[in-house]
């Protein structure tokens, strides 16, 4: 069972009868070999390229993160900013962050501190850095560095991760605490080469894709080997679970992004082709229909509280006249993980309770609401 902590402030809206609309799906996939993001259905079916060769000056693409606002943030290896793109069209908007300038910058994430955190891969400049959501420069994170560092997540105590990559052969997966300063070695190089994207299971185990061996190994909770997972890859980066709980993971060696079911059975490629190259990042969202570049920010009070010892939640808030609501829930990168509402709601107080799925695991997701003019986002921390 899962708990929520926390109460959130200053979102917006949901209702007692909310109504679940049934979802479509699509699939975004770095392509950094050809400096884009391609645009796939929720079978693998090529649709475009959402963002095409170069476009804003994209160069080596490197990692996708959905925007609270409806736009899409990228990292480029070969730039010094992070850019930002219409979320419906791929449209280039322009730099988004400002104020430091990154050196070879790969992951990005939404940390339980609502801040941006983009790690960086240069010989000398490699403490991973803070934004805010609007881009601008709040500070570095870590001050010993975190060379070559990449794929990142956080544990339920806020204590955050990061994948080190090293020299291909001796990576390994550091931790720091809340505020930047070095826990040690979480994951040694005995069994671990080369580092890519981790993540927590909702077992707690956590897993990494190590790029070298073609692999992704499990350790336990406190950095322990238990064995390996997934095999049978060339270079794996980048992973997303398909709401059906198969798993997509890009493979630089071979091209492509497999397929694999939740127990870790392979099932083939999702997609190949038109072409993909070293793909390093995949990112699932809804289907997108309405422009979301006119956002601003909400006025509209709400609070989020957890019944304790469940994995339901209930919110509460009170609007000034009659709206139009979409609610949804995502995780750190901005995948949708549920759609909580989308309809009209009537003026005055209004209640809904909902519960998240009883697998999902530990740690820091979004909610997110949005009228025809604005938007609100909030974290919640979902705990065993």
């Amino acid at each position: 069972m899962r708990s929520l902590y926390s109460l959130l402030f200053a979102i917006l809206i949901i209702s007692p009868n909310a109504l679940f609309a049934q979802t479509t799906y699509e699939i975004l996939v770095s392509s950094r070999g050809t400096n884009s993001v391609k645009q796939y259905d929720i079978n693998g079916n090529y649709l475009s390229d959402f963002v095409s060769n170069g476009s804003g000056g994209l160069a080596t693409t490197e990692d996708i993160l959905f925007h609270p606002d409806g736009t899409v943030l990228v990292s480029g290896f070969n730039n010094t900013t992070i850019k930002q793109y219409n979320g419906i069209s791929g449209a280039y908007i322009g730099d988004f962050t400002t104020g430091y300038a990154l050196s070879n910058p790969s992951k990005m994430s939404i940390g339980w501190d609502s801040l941006l955190y983009v790690t960086q891969w240069g010989a000398t400049q490699n403490n991973v850095v803070r934004f805010d959501l609007q881009g601008n420069f709040v500070d570095e994170f870590t001050s010993n560095g975190a060379p070559n560092g990449i794929g990142h997540t956080w544990d339920s105590e806020n204590n955050f991760y990061i994948a080190l990559f090293g020299q291909s052969g001796n990576g390994t997966v550091h931790k720091y605490d809340t505020a930047g300063n070095s826990l040690g070695t979480f994951i040694n190089s005995s069994v671990l080469q080369g580092p890519t994207d981790i993540w927590f299971d909702k077992n707690g185990d956590m897993l990494v894709e190590d790029w070298s061996s073609g692999t992704v190994l499990r350790y336990d909770s406190a950095g322990q080997f238990i064995g390996i997972f997934l095999s049978g890859m060339t270079n794996p980066e980048g992973i997303t679970i398909l709401p059906n709980g198969d798993m997509l993971i890009g493979d630089w060696g071979q091209d492509a992004v497999h397929r694999f079911d939740s127990l870790g059975g392979y099932i083939g490629y999702f997609t190949a082709g038109n072409g993909l190259t070293d793909p390093n990042n995949i990112a699932m969202r809804e289907q997108q229909g309405v422009s979301v570049n006119e956002i601003t920010s909400s006025t509209i009070d709400f609070i989020a509280f957890a019944s304790p010892g469940t994995n339901s939640c209930i919110v509460r808030f009170e609007l000034a006249k009659e709206e139009q609501i979409e609610i949804d829930v995502r995780d750190q990168k901005g995948s949708l993980i549920l759609e909580l509402a989308s309809q009209w709601y009537s003026k005055g107080g209004q209640k809904i309770n909902f519960q998240f799925p009883k697998d999902l695991r530990a740690g820091y997701y979004i909610i997110s609401l949005k009228t025809s003019s604005s938007v609100s986002s909030k974290k919640i921390l979902i705990d065993q």
